[in-house]
């Protein structure tokens, strides 16, 4: 799911963390500030760098080395305790986040038949085929949706009106399979929301499924998040199936630094400050 070594951007945010070293457990994390050169990075390159992002009207350029703050830059009308959108990034720090969660807790397995907790895909000779992993590997074979594309349900995708117009709904029963299970890659937004739609059925007997409050109370709070540093899904929940579905293709806004506190945990296998937040395995 994510690398060792790895950068995230969306246009206006950009965020690399790389290496790590082991944090004090005695108290709460809060990040150690080093100057570039400390940790073998050029302070010159660095500035460069972010001229050239705040020429493309980037908000945030954050760069964390060996658990060090050594770089935190923010455009005139933005900041650190500022949210900003993620885009596709949601599809990492929200659905797959949440995915593991649902994984560590024995609810379901990457390689499940995704009609195992979708029903209406049970008779469907194709769909009856997809599994959790094709879902979150995009290679499902569901088609992408993109705004204002010249098939109908794909606008109406994005518009996130009401069931049975939801983006979910449409996904299962509306968004047309391209290819046979497992062929190959094609990136699918409906596919991500499926994904979503199969982790809250299968933990429909769990003791939370929404996983706005799972995420929340699992992962965000535990390694530091404040609420008021993010906010996930479109600030939606649709009600579908009798089940709380909230939006993991796009829709997340976190601060710069709530991102890289998710992305030391990714880092860090799953290890906060002592505690297993996330098992290896599902990292």
């Amino acid at each position: 799911m994510f690398n060792r070594r790895f950068i995230w951007s969306t246009s206006a945010l950009i965020l690399a963390i790389v290496c790590s070293d082991k944090g004090q457990a005695e108290k709460p994390f809060e990040w150690r500030t080093a100057q570039p050169e400390e940790v073998g990075i050029s302070s010159e390159k660095l500035q460069t760098l972010t001229a050239e992002l705040a020429k493309r009207q980037t908000k945030a350029f954050l760069v964390v080395r060996h658990d060090k703050l050594i770089w935190e830059w923010y455009s005139p009308d933005h900041g650190p305790d500022k949210k900003h959108y993620t885009a596709s990034l949601a599809k990492a720090i929200v659905g797959g986040i949440a995915l593991a969660l649902a994984l560590d807790d024995g609810y379901l397995r990457l390689d499940d038949p995704v009609s195992r907790y979708v029903t209406q895909w049970l008779t469907d000779p194709r769909k009856s085929k997809i599994t959790v992993r094709h879902l979150g590997s995009h290679t499902s074979g569901l088609d992408d949706s993109r705004p204002n594309e010249e098939a109908p349900w794909k606008d109406v995708f994005w518009r996130r009106e009401s069931p049975p117009r939801d983006p979910f709904t449409i996904s299962r029963d509306v968004t047309p399979l391209l290819f046979n299970p497992g062929e190959r890659f094609h990136y699918s937004n409906p596919g991500i929301a499926m994904l979503t739609y199969v982790i809250a059925a299968a933990m429909r007997s769990a003791p939370e499924n929404n996983i706005r409050n799972l995420l929340r109370d699992r992962v965000y709070r535990p390694i530091g998040l404040n609420d008021d540093e993010w906010s996930i899904g479109y600030g939606q929940t649709f009600q579908v199936d009798g089940l709380p579905l909230v939006p993991a293709w796009g829709g997340a806004n976190f601060t710069a630094r709530a991102t890289a506190r998710i992305g030391r945990l990714v880092l860090h296998r799953g290890h906060w400050e002592g505690r297993q937040i996330i098992s290896e395995d599902s990292i």
